[in-house]
């Protein structure tokens, strides 16, 4: 991040020390804490676990020193805030905390994350807009200037991040701000504290979306042995055993590993007995599969609020083609014969009379009784998955002229 005050290369050991406030250099778990604020028509509920001295409002344009939680906000204060349609994913039916700031510099959100890992290193990350245009309060709006802290139960603060202050945009732009820390041995709580620094008045008003914390470890990377991609095609009659490979950088003292399959890239399974860091895989049946590999301390790989996880590999298996193969048959000889198959992307003919064609329709024209017999097709899909068809075909003579002969 621009605001960190060192740029260093990640080493997992000594992060905290030698990486003020600084953004992961590694890989990350899922989010182990997701605070989205909920979806649904506005307003949504007040703050339940988190504490504010703000006070909550259910209209869409807070006055200073309140908040409401809301999917959409526009038309505000003569229309000096930006319309806000949707929050940081996308979704128009999705919340955010909209603040506009108290006269006096102070915390707006405080809430206690309980669960984390003990002796591990997290990634905090919160997404922010400032929803005053450049051209309200005569274009010098107070601009919002946030602190963001990671402290222990007792107060004592484990990183903290200045986002400077945060400049009016022509259009509102969700900015993602993130630090790391690490929790002590034995610490499973922490305090995340968002403090304002600027006063209250014309501007500092910000809008809040997907506070997450995520384990942040070395970085880890999948690969598929012997492909170029990260995404692999797989045919039916293909019965190839493929070797999904994991490699780590230093960092962890001890790490352990946990080879994991989802079918849909959100929900995963750990693969029992996959442990180390290659893995066999086997044909699974039609449909799509995704795989990575989670990695943690010894110790540690048990629990998810632990892991660091890879990059997603990908297998899509196919079924057999669904083709059919016809043509015009019967044709008369000396007209076009026209061949016609479907389902793939591209088709390979061959027939009598040492007929050579590709695509369709296939035509043979002024068509010769020599061309009567077996059509085979080659069909073949995007994925590289081929079927063969057939298609017999009649052509029939053309009828003989004959003279009628007085006697």
């Amino acid at each position: 991040m621009k605001s960190a005050k060192y740029i260093c290369f990640f080493s997992f050991l000594f992060l905290v020390n030698d990486c003020m406030a600084q953004v992961c250099q590694g890989s990350l778990g899922d989010p182990v804490v997701n605070i989205t604020f909920g979806q649904g028509p506005n307003p949504g509920s007040p703050l339940s676990a988190a504490t504010t001295s703000y006070l909550y409002v259910t209209t869409s344009c807070p006055n200073d020193g309140m908040y409401t939680v809301v999917n959409s906000t526009s038309g505000c204060f003569g229309n000096s805030w930006h319309t806000v349609s949707q929050d940081h994913t996308g979704n128009p039916q999705g919340y955010f905390m909209l603040v506009n700031a108290s006269y006096q510099p102070g915390d707006f959100y405080l809430d206690t994350i309980h669960g984390l890992c003990g002796n591990t290193t997290y990634e905090f990350a919160a997404w922010v807009i400032n929803v005053l245009k450049p051209s309200a309060c005569n274009g010098s709006g107070i601009r919002p200037n946030l602190t963001f802290s990671i402290e222990t139960l007792n107060g004592t603060v484990l990183e903290s991040l200045n986002s400077g202050d945060i400049p009016a945009l022509d259009v509102p732009v969700w900015k993602q701000y993130a630090l790391s820390f690490k929790t002590q041995p034995g610490q499973s709580d922490i305090v995340v504290r968002l403090r304002d620094n600027a006063p209250g008045g014309c501007g500092n008003d910000i809008a809040v979306d997907d506070i997450t914390f995520r384990a942040c470890g070395p970085q880890v990377s999948a690969s598929v042995l012997g492909e170029s991609s990260n995404e692999v095609n797989i045919c039916v009659d293909n019965k190839k055993t493929y070797t999904l490979k994991a490699s780590i950088s230093a960092g962890y003292s001890s790490p352990s590993y946990q080879w994991q399959v989802s079918t849909d890239s959100v929900n995963w399974t750990d693969i029992a007995g996959a442990t180390t860091t290659s893995y066999q895989r086997l044909p699974a049946g039609v449909g799509n599969y995704y795989y990575r590999i989670a990695v943690a301390e010894a110790g540690n790989i048990s629990s998810t609020k632990c892991r660091i996880v890879s990059n997603t590999l990908t297998f899509h298996e196919y079924g057999k083609l669904m083709t059919s193969a016809t043509s015009n048959s019967p044709a008369c000889e000396g007209t076009t014969l026209t061949l016609n198959a479907t389902g793939g992307s591209s088709y390979q003919w061959q027939g009598p009379n040492n007929f050579s064609a590709g695509g369709v329709p296939a035509n043979i024209n002024n068509v010769s009784l020599l061309a009567a017999g077996k059509y085979y097709v080659t069909v073949t899909s995007d994925a590289g998955c081929v079927q063969k068809d057939s298609v017999v075909v009649a052509v029939q003579p053309k009828p003989a002229a004959h003279r009628n002969q007085r006697r």
